[in-house]
């Protein structure tokens, strides 16, 4: 029988009450083999050596450190898938898992090459907005004579578009010359009527002049004799 096989029952034997991994346990049995055990060790020399170790470091307070280690690892196992998640509803990439051993090279290269990625993503995003500025100024241009409210709510549909190139916006503009000519005829028909200045030369108020000339009428006649 291999001195880790026996290591297993004897701490079973002695330490009833405390369920190690078997990592642990397998990590226990190769320091006994290091301290001189071997697979022809009787149980009372293994005995002897575990309640040394435990003396030093009780296996007990070890099963705390396993149950706090694989609580930790089940915690953070959570928050990364909660994080990749999060990170697909907004539209980003997932955060990349960090290996545990890596070097110190290889973190001063990852973290540089983080930074590269997000100064490329600030670039990126900075040119874009820069593009969509630019053709919203170029399509509040091609609505010029048009209503104020005729442009809010234009404007309002514009910025909900997503043109894939050049191209795409030139058809854009092109196919709502158009509506922006529409827009301004129906703007100068319905001016007309009550907004024009009535008929009559200097755009007196004729009913106060009727009235004037009435009274004058009344008095003329009062005066009048036959």
């Amino acid at each position: 029988m291999s001195l880790k096989i026996k290591t297993a029952a004897r701490l079973k034997a002695l330490f009833a009450g405390v369920a190690l991994s078997k990592k642990n346990i397998d990590l226990i049995g190769d320091q006994l083999g290091k301290a001189g055990l071997t697979d022809e060790a009787t149980d009372e020399e293994i005995d002897t050596k575990l309640n040394e170790r435990n003396a030093l470091y009780s296996f007990e307070d070890q099963k705390k450190f396993d149950d706090y280690q694989v609580g930790k690892a089940t915690k953070d196992a959570a928050d990364k898938e909660a994080a990749r998640l999060k990170a697909l509803a907004e539209g980003k990439p997932a955060p990349e898992e960090v290996d545990p051993n890596e070097t110190k090279t290889e973190k001063m290269l990852r973290l540089m090459m983080e930074k590269l990625e997000k100064q490329d993503a600030a670039i990126a995003a900075f040119g874009q907005e820069k593009v969509t500025n630019t053709r919203r100024e170029q399509f509040i241009k091609s609505m010029a004579g048009t209503s104020t409210d005729y442009q809010a709510k234009e404007l309002k549909k514009f910025d909900r578009i997503t043109f894939k190139d050049d191209d795409d916006f030139t058809g854009f503009l092109e196919d709502t010359k158009e509506d922006h000519a529409s827009s301004i005829q129906d703007d100068a028909n319905s001016g007309l009527g009550s907004d024009r200045p009535a008929s009559g030369g200097s755009g007196a108020d004729t009913s106060k002049k009727g009235e004037a000339s009435q009274a004058e009428m009344d008095a003329a006649f009062k005066n009048f004799k036959l």
